[in-house]
């Protein structure tokens, strides 16, 4: 071979090894998570504002890490119409729960998923002991007003750094589940009374805020804030 061809032989495989190391550096280029996948089921009495939902929906996609289905359709709920999902947010009132319904959702959570109640989430679903267990407490009366939270969970990652703040909402009072294990995030500074709180439940995660009862909570920053926070968490995207 003459020097010529073999100059150009090796020139050739120089460029062939450089275009090989560019492909498997583009291969190996971290990725973006995809968006978590949010199911809110929502309806009932009292509660019922499309706005509310339209609103958090817009704040939440915009980040890039969300994608909410906005439904008052329970069958959601149960297999295998749920499994689509991340995290279930619930913002519904009053209604029941069929056992396929209930089983779905148990069975979501128990094999890593998570959910997310606001509001009047625990004055839902009275007929099944197991959602009242899901949720911790379950709603047993309010009055309403302008009031601080205090932030008395400071180590969990929902609330680390956040501030107290006020809010002008229902002050929801709630009966506990016997057999539930919640950690308190959050206490009204007027009566100490739990206003929000997580449960580790099976491989999953659940969080619960008795706030959200209408447009002046769901347009308070630190509300937002914390929604967000406890979606990320409940995906198990936030971790100490």
């Amino acid at each position: 071979m003459s020097t010529r061809r073999f100059l150009l032989a090796a020139l050739v495989l120089v460029l062939s090894a450089q275009a090989g190391f560019s492909l498997v550096a583009v291969d190996k280029a971290p990725r973006a998570p995809a968006p978590t996948k949010v199911l809110m089921e929502v309806g009932g009495p009292y509660h019922d504002n499309p706005a509310l939902y339209e609103m958090l929906k817009k704040k939440l996609e915009a980040t890039g890490r969300f994608v909410l289905t906005i439904t008052d359709n329970r069958d959601e709920l149960a297999k295998p119409a749920i499994d689509k999902y991340d995290v279930v947010l619930i913002y519904t009132t009053g209604g029941s729960l069929t056992e396929a319904q209930e089983k779905g959702l148990i069975s979501f959570v128990e094999n890593g998923k998570g959910v997310v109640g606001i509001h009047s989430a625990t004055d839902s679903f009275k007929n099944s002991d197991a959602y009242w267990k899901l949720m911790c407490g379950r709603f047993a009366g309010h009055g309403s007003g302008t009031f601080k939270v205090k932030i008395t969970g400071k180590s969990h990652v929902i609330v680390k750094g956040m501030s107290e703040f006020e809010i002008t909402d229902e002050t929801y009072r709630h009966t506990w589940h016997p057999e539930s294990k919640p950690i308190v995030l959050m206490r009204r500074e007027e009566d100490n009374e739990p206003v929000s709180w997580v449960q580790y439940y099976g491989k999953g995660r659940v969080f619960v805020t008795g706030l959200g009862h209408g447009k002046p909570a769901w347009e308070n920053p630190a509300f937002q804030q914390l929604i967000e926070r406890a979606l990320d968490w409940a995906a198990g995207r936030l971790n100490p």
